[in-house]
């Protein structure tokens, strides 16, 4: 299958870029907020043109102020997306008209070699028209006059680079998700194949400052993502590929989740709205936690966040290195860890170091792991076979002096696991029975990582 090519958009803060970058998806994607330096790492997203595919990455300001203190990580992000692009967009404002610090950076453009456009933003009244003559006086073409915030204009930026785009039909999508059924196994299987042929969707998610994206950087061997000791450097949930021994693995960094109460400005807000949004596209997330702090309230509000989302889990306790002087005595090990809190006993555990690259190739064999009982399928026969001997011997308690029974059992989804049980009078089973059946399931079937969902429907035994 043909890889759509990348576009990147490039400019100084504040010109509209990631307003631009919404547009071309159709779609909000990228925070958009009206001050310098929201947009801080690469953003990549998949769109289509027509009938033809694209890739698109928006990023930070290429000519941030010195008075940032993560200017000069923001800054070479975008040199970054420049030097790994097939083609790019360069937006400069035409309300502030040609700005001369432009000059240098739309040098490097032309000495790229590269196909690239030459987006004038904020061309919305006869007036501003006018100001786009100014832009071809120093130069500059092909310049397209538009409007991000009004549509004006946009689809004509990506016409130049049609010659290099596939056609949509030849992308797979990332679509999650099937119903199944006694008489699809040959689409069951085929769709499987389809989906495993795929790169796994891996978010990692966690409080804030424990480490994601010095995590990935350490997975990709170079600076892809903003990182800092200032807590909530990531803003916003971006999408990287990272390759470990010849298998593609998609990887989402997001900002930290915090508590609702502690959320104080409007990016920080749509922040954790594309962080949920990461969680229920992904196949697995990784919840990364601080070793060195242990598991917090934060963290276990974000664990159960992801079990109601029934995303494949793993729990990676990071900046292990920091504990070699601490006795380890006063560490709990996993298996304490699990007896506390059995809600998540079923998720994968172990220690990491982003910072050092302690236990990173454990990573994907978790994942791979996880993955294979995410979409692994429990044949009826089968499921019945082990549990009407379980159930025989302890029966759902009666319903008002009513014996509750349950007929069969049955997976009807896979990619998240629902399991249903068919029962004479569903309101007889309790949630503890529910949890006593899915123990006894996972000691045939373990599901590692996997937060199946177990419900009851009615059915009379005629039927």
């Amino acid at each position: 299958m043909m890889i759509p090519p990348l576009i990147a958009i490039l400019g100084r803060p504040n010109v509209g870029k990631s307003t631009l970058f919404n547009r071309l998806l159709g779609r909000k994607e990228a925070i958009v907020e009206d001050q310098p330096g929201v947009t801080r790492d690469r953003h990549y997203s998949q769109g289509t043109h027509g009938r033809y595919a694209f890739r698109l990455v928006d990023t930070g300001g290429i000519l941030f102020g010195d008075d940032h203190p993560l200017g000069d990580a923001i800054r070479k992000q975008a040199l970054f997306a420049l030097e790994e692009a097939d083609a790019l967009i360069y937006v400069m404002d035409g309300k502030e008209g040609f700005n001369p610090i432009d000059r240098d950076v739309l040098e490097l453009v032309r000495a790229s070699g590269k196909p690239a456009v030459y987006a004038v933003n904020k061309v919305d009244t006869q007036r501003s028209e006018l100001m786009v003559a100014d832009f071809h006086r120093h130069g500059i073409s092909p310049i397209v006059g538009v409007s991000a915030t009004h549509g004006l204009n946009v689809d004509a930026l990506l016409d130049p680079f049609i010659s290099l785009m596939p056609e949509s039909s030849d992308v797979p999508d990332r679509g999650l998700g099937i119903r199944l059924s006694e008489s699809d196994t040959e689409d069951v299987k085929e769709w499987l194949e389809t989906r495993f042929a795929e790169p796994p969707r891996v978010t990692v998610v966690g409080r804030p400052n424990v480490g994601k994206s010095t995590l990935i950087n350490r997975l990709l061997g170079e600076e892809r993502l903003v990182t800092s000791p200032i807590p909530g450097t990531t803003r916003d949930a971006i999408d990287t590929l990272v390759t470990f021994k010849d298998r593609d693995y998609h990887f989402v960094d997001t900002a930290g989740l915090r508590k609702r109460g502690k959320v104080s400005e409007a990016s920080e807000l749509y922040a954790q709205i594309r962080t949920d949004r990461a969680i229920l596209e992904s196949e697995i997330v990784v919840v990364l936690l601080s070793a060195e702090d242990g598991i917090t309230d934060g963290d276990l509000r974000i664990i159960r966040h992801v079990i109601d989302r029934r995303r494949g889990l793993i729990l990676a306790f990071n900046k292990w290195d920091l504990l070699k002087d601490r006795d380890k005595r006063d560490i709990p090990t996993f298996s304490e860890v699990r007896e506390e809190y059995p809600f998540f006993a079923f998720a994968p555990m172990f220690s990491c170091s982003g910072k050092t690259g302690f236990r990173m190739s454990q990573f994907f064999s978790e994942i791979e792991t996880v993955r294979k009982w995410y979409f692994s399928r429990i044949p009826t026969s089968e499921l019945n076979a082990y549990l009407q001997p379980i159930i025989f011997a302890t029966p759902p308690p009666r319903l008002k002096n009513t014996p509750v029974r349950i007929f069969y059992a049955t997976q009807v989804q896979i990619a998240p696991t629902v399991i249903f049980l068919f029962a004479n009078k569903p309101e007889g089973i309790s949630p503890q029975y529910r949890q006593f059946l899915s123990r006894k399931i996972r000691e045939k079937y373990p599901f590692p990582g996997v937060p199946f969902l177990l419900k009851v429907q009615a059915k009379t035994k005629d039927r």
